[in-house]
């Protein structure tokens, strides 16, 4: 949402979209910023809501780990709901199918956890039995219906997620959160070879499946695989087993394999044995890297970036909170990155090597044909990386209990429901200081009955850290250090800021244990540097 200004520090002459009682947005702006102003404001709401989407790999290799997964997803519903974030949040499952969203049990798909084909050079016969550990150890219910709920629009809406809004779910009476995601989650192992996990996400929020996606919540990806991503169009698959699909496999009998995602997608520097790194790259159908969008056999990265970047750009046209959260839960080491560092390397075993490419990140050392613990996520983390906030996103499939990782993906989902990047790029109001010294308001919205509109302080920094100001509960940072030219951290504007060419990031602190009445938002509005469709580094 924007409003057009008069230069900076102008007044407003008016404001673009309109809002409800909660301060979310309804619908396209109005009234535009007149492009023939020098400077406009830009205005983000900040909601307690939450769009949550699981990723979940279905392929043959999954079933203890989505089992591990589903005993565990009652921490990451505890803490969603301690943080206070449970006002709103609804989460949905997709698979790497790229089939859309899911919401049945597991225990009415319970074929799906049998997986029955060959692996390796000689065709080996493999059969793998995952119903109890990948679902019925978990699940409880052979079904959930779930009834409509009410969006911010009135209407009355059944999609295929769970959701929590207003204090009440859309699941049967006496089902909890928790037990409904412990039979929605697992996906089976049936799944196809060549996971497409970033597919399937860019599927579902771009093209708004279902109208999963909100233009008023916090947008949050999860995605959990133990094997690299491969997404790639449907008929490169075909083309793969062709003579053009020689460079991937032409050392292997009878044909490709998961090790032609790797080999399409990653280039790695030093070797053979252990590799000094491993890199995204596209390479076209010669096996060397191409520079060519439609030449390439896997789809390049940049596809799903810009895709996330572009739904985040869309909710803060409308006045919402544009910042992604992105969680990846794969092969790299269980005390990544703290002190496990992640070794690109080929297995000792030369049968998994031509299956997968790699040796595994994680769980080195363990790997049999049909069990890999985890192959480096090569893609995947480039990925998390590009959508990086203040604490860490990347987690272990190795791991025997998911419980940290969920628990630490919940409390960033909190945490940034309660920041945003600034959309265009901030004025600074004085450039004799050092730094950007922006022009801002920001005002806690508690609606009529809860005393109206109340201006936030900006928190109390210094560079040791920051404080909450005297008698206050709640406060604002501003974070604009992109550069690292400050020698402390709390000020350190976050990788996906920087990406979509912001200059300034809000981030809303408030007490702990300070409950949050329902239906408060914080409001921030920026004077900014041309037209709030403008990065930074094209003005």
């Amino acid at each position: 949402m924007v409003a057009c200004g008069r230069g900076p520090g102008g007044l407003i002459a008016g404001q673009g979209g309109s809002t409800t009682d909660e301060g979310t947005s309804t619908g396209e702006p109005e009234e535009e910023c007149d492009p023939e102003l020098e400077n406009c404001t830009s205005v983000v709401t900040l909601q307690r809501a939450a769009d949550i989407l699981f990723v979940i790999d279905n392929s043959g290799s999954m079933g203890e780990e989505q089992g591990v997964l589903a005993a565990n997803f009652p921490q990451f519903i505890d803490v969603l709901e301690g943080e206070q974030i449970g006002a709103s949040y609804r989460i949905g499952i997709a698979t790497s199918d790229e089939i859309g969203l899911r919401a049945t049990s597991c225990r009415q798909r319970l074929g799906d956890f049998i997986w029955d084909g060959v692996l390796g050079p000689n065709d080996e016969p493999l059969y793998v039995d995952e119903r109890d550990a990948g679902c019925l150890s978990a699940c409880e219910f052979d079904d959930i219906p779930l009834s409509a709920v009410e969006d911010a629009n009135g209407n009355f809406v059944t999609g295929p997620w769970i959701e929590r809004s207003g204090g009440t779910t859309n699941l049967p009476p006496g089902m909890s959160m928790a037990d409904a995601l412990k039979c929605l989650g697992p996906q089976g192992i049936n799944g196809f070879g060549y996971e497409a996990p970033l597919e399937a996400m860019r599927r579902v929020i771009e093209e708004n499946v279902e109208g999963f996606v909100r233009d008023e919540a916090l947008l949050a990806i999860i995605i959990v695989t133990d094997e690299v991503d491969c997404s790639l169009p449907l008929s490169n698959v075909d083309t793969l087993f062709t003579s053009l699909g020689e460079p991937f496999w032409a050392d292997l009998e009878p044909g490709p394999t998961s090790s032609a995602c790797w080999k399409a997608g990653v280039q790695c520097i030093g070797g053979p044995g252990t590799y000094d790194a491993c890199v995204a790259v596209d390479k076209g159908w010669d096996g060397m890297p191409t520079e060519e969008p439609n030449g390439s056999v896997l789809y390049p990265l940049d596809r799903y970036i810009e895709a996330l970047q572009s739904v985040a750009d869309r909710k803060e046209a409308l006045g919402g909170n544009g910042t992604v959260s992105v969680a990846v839960i794969s092969g790299v080491p269980e005390d990544y990155p703290q002190g496990g560092e992640l070794i690109y390397r080929d297995s000792q075993d030369p049968i998994f090597n031509s299956e997968y490419g790699i040796g595994p990140g994680c769980g080195y050392g363990t790997e049999t044909l049909g069990d890999l613990p985890g192959i480096p996520p090569v893609r995947l983390k480039e990925f998390a990386e590009a959508f990086a906030g203040e604490q860490r996103n990347l987690f272990s499939i190795c791991s025997a209990d998911y419980a940290v990782a969920l628990e630490q993906i919940a409390a960033e989902i909190a945490t940034l429901g309660s920041r945003s990047c600034i959309p265009g790029c901030a004025y600074d109001s004085n450039p004799n200081v050092s730094g950007l010294q922006p022009s801002c308001s920001v005002l806690e919205q508690r609606g009529e009955g809860s005393g109206g509109d109340v201006p936030v302080p900006r928190c109390v920094v210094t560079n040791d850290g920051w404080s909450f100001p005297a008698d206050s509960d709640v406060c604002y940072r501003e974070l604009s250090d992109a550069d690292g030219s400050t020698a402390w951290p709390h000020d350190d504007l976050t990788p996906q800021c920087f990406n979509r060419g912001s200059n300034l990031e809000f981030v809303i602190e408030r007490r702990e244990g300070v409950a949050v009445p329902p239906g408060v938002g914080v409001q921030v509005e920026c004077v900014l540097i041309g037209q709030p469709d403008q990065r930074c580094d094209e003005i």
